[in-house]
């Protein structure tokens, strides 16, 4: 299965670029309509970045992002389902355990997004619930002014090691879709007991997968447990003192879908905004963020570490959904937080 994963995302073929386009009936509708409101768990920078280059093509169309962690995401829009309010149009999280409970609930529609044909299998569905958005994978990170190349931790283990406590930093369960699948990588391959002796290093709890960064970049910390290694290698492109860990065990694989809601207030609209999401202007976007991407035309930047020189580890949705719940109640318990 893992193998297939790996195989899927390293397939290269030189196709034609995904088209950005709409049929005249939708877009009439689109425009009348007006906008469209993305729920988006991928870092603010980047959803402003897509939805300002969107409304820049004055299709008629104003995107507006509402950004926040997976968790809190999916926990909203419950609510306000719940409340029989309506305002997301488009959701895109990391986690696939609440896309199949979405599904399940019908509260997603199916849609396939323009020019996605010749995208790589694994980012598409048979059934086109949902398309993979992006991809990327949980990394150790630590502050190269603070450790040395010699002393960093090589392996997971090496995170325990007593001289590193009160100097790491940790992304919480409950927020981060992204530290969620992490974890349950993690857990899989050592048990609970990584957790326990983690919890005993006293980390500095931080909510996104992305919002230890500037911890250890100021020097707050020392090490991160782990984030998303698009916001890493983007930050150690500008020059911030930071280094990737990445332990001969594995990093965990995190692929994050996007689909259209069912009672979106704004249907047509959704779809328009979609399409330009899978669009080769807006996938090379993503890739030049450092995210692995559907589009097999995109170019990746320099400094992006090839999937096929990673062993990577992999869990699939259902495996998620399941262990999603359990894996933020331990994480309470163990940490107090």
């Amino acid at each position: 299965m893992l193998k297939g994963i790996i195989a899927g995302l390293l397939a290269v073929a030189f196709l034609s670029a995904p088209a950005f386009a709409a049929d005249e009936a939708t877009m009439r509708a689109a425009k009348k309509e007006g906008k469209v409101t993305w729920y988006t768990s991928i870092t603010l920078n980047i959803a402003q970045d897509l939805c300002n280059r969107y409304n820049k093509k004055k299709t008629g169309v104003k995107c507006i992002v509402h950004r926040d962690g997976s968790g809190k995401l999916y926990r909203r829009y419950l609510q306000e389902r719940k409340g029989g309010i309506y305002v997301a149009d488009v959701i895109h999280t990391s986690n696939l355990g609440h896309f199949l409970n979405l599904k399940a609930k019908k509260i997603i529609t199916p849609y396939k997004p323009a020019g996605t044909d010749n995208f790589n299998e694994k980012f598409v569905t048979k059934d086109n619930s949902w398309t993979i958005l992006r991809a990327g994978v949980l990394m150790p990170f630590y502050n190269t002014k603070k450790v040395s190349e010699k002393d960093a931790p090589k392996t997971y283990a090496d995170f325990l090691d007593p001289k590193w406590k009160g100097k790491i930093v940790h992304s919480h369960p409950s927020y981060s879709g992204f530290v969620t699948n992490g974890m349950i990588n993690i857990v899989n391959r050592f048990g609970w007991d990584y957790y326990k002796k983690m919890a005993k290093q006293k980390p500095k709890i931080v909510q996104s997968a992305a919002g230890g960064i500037p911890l250890v970049a100021r020097g707050e910390a020392w090490l991160g447990a782990g984030t998303t290694s698009y916001s890493l290698l983007k930050l150690m492109q500008k020059g911030e003192p930071l280094k990737p860990v990445i332990p001969p065990t594995g990093l965990a694989l995190v692929t994050s879908p996007n689909g259209v809601f069912t009672k979106a207030p704004n249907p047509n609209a959704a779809r328009v905004f979609t399409d330009y999401l899978f669009s080769r202007e807006a996938m090379q976007l993503l890739a030049d963020y450092f995210l692995y991407v559907g589009d097999p035309g995109v170019k990746y930047p320099k400094g992006l570490p090839a999937l096929k020189d990673i062993n990577l580890m992999a869990i699939g949705g259902d495996e998620l959904k399941k262990k999603n719940k359990p894996t933020r109640k331990m994480f309470k318990k163990l940490f107090g937080v």
